[in-house]
């Protein structure tokens, strides 16, 4: 179930992705895992319940998607809505905790 709701998401949220979506590169961290420089689209929680037509997500909360590859993404709630530099903590869909930050070295 969790599966066809992040592949649905992935898949919404990249047709909606090029009009409504911020793109920002940022540097993702998984807790205790590498550090990853990559391509995100910020968007808000409305934004994502209109392009997956659910309500699964808080519509006044801001989210980061991480498209890794065709049909796979990781979508992070944000704990405050402003990236920066030194990082904003998350945590996507499968309870994983995450450091997203707009920082140019990426370690």
């Amino acid at each position: 179930m969790l599966a066809g709701r992040i592949l649905a998401a992935a898949t919404m949220v990249a047709s909606f992705a090029a009009c409504a979506a911020e793109r920002v590169d940022v540097c993702a961290r998984e807790s205790g895992g590498r550090p990853y420089k990559v391509s995100a689209s910020k968007v808000t929680g409305s934004e994502l319940n209109t392009a997956t037509k659910t309500y699964d997500y808080d519509a006044l909360s801001t989210y980061v998607v991480i498209f890794w590859q065709q049909n796979q993404a990781s979508v992070i709630k944000l704990d405050f809505p402003m990236l920066n530099p030194i990082g904003v903590e998350g945590v996507d869909q499968q309870g994983r905790h995450w450091n997203v930050s707009t920082n140019l070295y990426c370690f």
